[in-house]
């Protein structure tokens, strides 16, 4: 099964819509995960809901933020998280270390591969 393929899988199995976008890319839903992250900061931080982030003007999750709107930003960004691991399990590393993701980013990857028992390679870290 390709990236995107497996990655709705697992956000559908995880009874979470997908981003409104296409995402098709594992750089694709990282691009996405570093704006949901700014997006939140600006409007109050990571537990902040869906739909409160799209009452602030954030147009990035489209119609799935009625699906989900008591959800908090860090809780969908962890799933998001998840499901790049369960879509690539360690090679996304490879591209995190080619990439300038923020820190909370990195971090949501590494907090999903250590839940999922994917190996972290050395240098990065959990803050």
């Amino acid at each position: 099964m390709s990236f995107d393929g497996e990655f709705k899988f697992c956000m559908n199995g995880s009874g979470l819509p997908t981003p409104a976008q296409a995402l098709e890319s594992a750089g694709e839903v990282l691009d996405f995960m570093e704006t949901l992250h700014t997006a939140a900061e600006a409007a109050g931080g990571a537990e902040i809901t869906l739909a409160a982030l799209e009452a602030a003007g954030f147009t990035g999750l489209g119609a799935i933020a009625q699906d989900v709107a008591a959800v908090t930003v860090a809780a969908y960004v962890g799933a998001v998280a998840g499901c790049i691991i369960a879509a690539t399990g360690s090679t996304i590393f490879d591209l995190l270390t080619a990439r300038n993701d923020s820190s909370e980013v990195v971090q949501d990857v590494v907090v999903a591969a250590n839940d999922a028992g994917v190996s972290v390679p050395e240098g990065f870290a959990v803050a």
